[in-house]
């Protein structure tokens, strides 16, 4: 009876490491870490913003699939000149639509077999800016530092009009159409 008790007990435990690689792997943002970043290109100059996520979190499926929700808020983007920032939340309308926020997924995703390593990925998803949902595609680079931590890095471009956002204005002259938005996150599993 102890020796069929052990072998069970063994059995289980065996199993365990690869129940554990079927299981989910959940993430969530580092805020301190991450930032979001938008530039504008005007005839005169290039602006920048920066702001952190206010939550992001991420799931990586045994199968895969990686499923990425990410969000910051528009007051929160800060370009080192105030009266530039303050027209920019008149022109996106802040108080009305607080919230940037992206829900994405992409497939075929594999952790590396060693540390660190990187993995080529394109999140398809939607990204609501202005109270506009719109399709897009983010090619990232995702970076595993290790088993626990996960770095993704890109860019991608939106049209501002396309989100029925008024283009801002210096000196007569409007800023390009193009919006290009960088994401740096940084994910800490199980946080």
């Amino acid at each position: 009876m102890i020796v069929r008790r052990l072998a069970t007990l063994a059995a289980l435990m065996l199993a365990l490491p690869a129940a554990a690689q079927d299981a989910p792997r959940l993430y969530s943002v580092k805020k301190d870490a991450s930032t979001l970043t938008y530039k504008l290109i005007h005839k005169l100059h290039e602006v920048s913003g920066k702001a952190p996520p206010s939550e992001g979190k991420a799931v990586l499926k045994p199968d895969g699939t990686l499923q990425v929700a990410v969000r910051a808020q528009v007051k929160d983007f800060d370009s080192q000149n105030s009266n530039r920032d303050t027209h920019m939340l008149e022109v996106t309308e802040a108080a009305k639509f607080p919230l940037i926020t992206l829900q994405a997924v992409a497939t075929g995703v594999k952790a590396p077999a060693t540390f660190p390593g990187s993995v080529p990925v394109v999140l398809k998803g939607k990204l609501t800016f202005h109270g506009v949902t719109k399709d897009v595609e983010v090619p990232m680079t995702v970076k595993f530092e290790s088993a626990k931590q996960v770095t993704a890095d890109g860019t991608f471009e939106v049209s501002l009009e396309g989100y029925k956002i008024e283009r801002p204005t210096l000196l007569m002259v409007k800023v390009e159409d193009k919006l290009v938005l960088e994401p740096h996150l940084v994910f800490q599993e199980g946080t």
